[in-house]
């Protein structure tokens, strides 16, 4: 136990340690907008499925999967984020197979 905090006591964390409270959702409405922009529509049922056109976009805190019939497809809208990058502060790397997402092997 750090000394100067209270025993046998819960604490209440006002503020996330490294960042804002609201980062997450900050970070998912940015990614939203920007994903709408392109014109991509929300799920109803789960706000982090995304469709547009042939092209489904699955979002998991940092994490993210695409899946189109076509391969061109997935190379322009990433072309096009990662283009936006500077704007919105993010940064892609690509993974090769979906053993990659969530650092699941």
């Amino acid at each position: 136990m750090m000394s100067g905090f209270p025993r046998n006591k819960v604490l209440k964390l006002n503020k996330s340690l490294y960042r804002q409270v609201d980062a997450p959702r900050m970070r998912y409405n940015k990614l939203r907008d920007s994903l709408e922009a392109r014109g991509f529509t929300a799920c109803k049922a789960d706000p982090c499925l995304f469709i547009f056109k042939k092209v489904v976009y699955i979002v998991y805190v940092d994490d993210c999967l695409w899946f189109a019939r076509d391969r061109k497809d997935i190379d322009a809208l990433l072309m096009s984020f990662k283009e936006d990058g500077d704007k919105y502060n993010w940064e892609m790397t690509e993974g090769d197979s979906m053993e990659d997402f969530l650092g699941i092997k």
